[in-house]
């Protein structure tokens, strides 16, 4: 049922160049696959509900080249139970980068940024807020609690795929919290 939401809509992007075919490459592919650890593998910790937007997330840094592996949690629940295992040091592996949405079931995503800064393991680990929310006051307040950049989902397929650049540039600078006064989009 997904796929075939996801095929039709693709359908009416087609006119951009091959990214249709990606995103559907991307969740066609074979779980196992894409679990196969090599070196230069970033490791891209994704917590988000929506299969849609996960499966755009995985296009946008495929499009740019990055070799990934995905975690994915559904919820901040399960988010949050992820970094107390990691800080267990349950065997896990440690993010290089986490896609954080806002919107989360069962517990907020400024939840799960909280508890990400409270991780002895994981505390800097740069977090990428990825979210419909255009509001100041989200921006203030993921800003305060030390996310990296704030990305805001578009409704444009072809913006949706800067992601993959953005997600570059966190991971080459090296700096996991941005600023405090403001967060760039």
């Amino acid at each position: 049922m997904f796929l075939s939401r996801l095929a039709k809509w693709l359908d009416k992007c087609s006119t951009i160049d091959g990214v249709g075919d990606l995103v559907m490459t991307v969740a066609n592919e074979d779980p196992d696959t894409r679990r196969i650890h090599t070196p230069g593998t970033l490791e891209v910790w994704l917590v988000e509900d929506s299969e849609a937007d996960e499966l755009l997330m995985r296009a946008a840094l495929k499009m740019d080249g990055l070799n990934c592996e995905f975690h994915v949690s559904e919820d901040g629940e399960k988010a949050i139970e992820f970094i107390e295992a990691i800080d267990r040091g349950e065997p896990r592996p440690r993010p290089h980068v986490v896609l954080l949405d806002l919107n989360l079931p069962r517990k907020g995503g400024t939840r799960v940024l909280e508890r990400i800064r409270m991780s002895p393991e994981c505390a800097r680990v740069p977090v990428v807020i990825v979210t419909s929310s255009d509001s100041p006051k989200d921006k203030s307040q993921v800003s305060r609690l030390g996310a990296t950049r704030y990305f805001q989902k578009p409704l444009d397929l072809m913006e949706f795929m800067k992601l993959g650049p953005l997600v570059r540039e966190v991971v080459s600078s090296g700096n996991p919290a941005a600023p405090a006064a403001s967060l760039p989009n």
